[in-house]
């Protein structure tokens, strides 16, 4: 698994990423379960658990490119606000499709929420372990820009 997370290429995952996130987003029934409810506010959590992925998988993405550099908060928060525009798109594309999705705005402040969480998150802890790791098995993302 390790390996396999080395070999990707950065920005396949967040394009993946995103292609996930439209689909779930912009299918009639995605899961195959027209309101199939396992609790009160499944859908809500649902949605802060998609975008604290989503924000993760930007702001890995962002970090692998920039080994063996430290990213900068500036573009962590960028990242963040990426998935947080991300899911606004997808409730307004919701909106517009009138395919039986409906644009909610408590969706959008779970996804936002989940966006901030998946920031911190790897802003004070993933962020550290995941460049230990890669640095300590030898990973080395070469940047492409020689002068000759």
């Amino acid at each position: 698994m390790k390996n396999l997370f080395k070999a990707i290429p950065v920005g396949v995952m967040s394009v993946l990423m995103i292609l996930l996130v439209s689909y779930l987003s912009l299918d009639p029934d995605p899961l195959g379960k027209q309101e199939l409810q396992l609790f009160a506010g499944a859908d809500k959590v649902g949605h802060f658990l998609l975008y604290l992925v989503t924000a993760c998988v930007f702001i890995s993405d962002y970090a692998k490119f920039k080994l063996p550099h430290h990213t900068t908060l500036n573009l962590e928060l960028l990242f963040m606000c990426c998935a947080m525009l991300l899911g606004l798109l997808m409730e307004i594309g919701q909106l517009i499709l009138s395919n039986g999705r409906a644009y909610d705005v408590i969706d959008l402040v779970a996804n936002c929420l989940g966006a901030a969480t998946g920031f911190a998150w790897m802003h004070w802890r993933g962020l550290h372990k995941m460049r230990r790791w890669l640095l300590r098995s030898g990973y080395h993302h070469r940047h492409h820009h020689h002068r000759h």
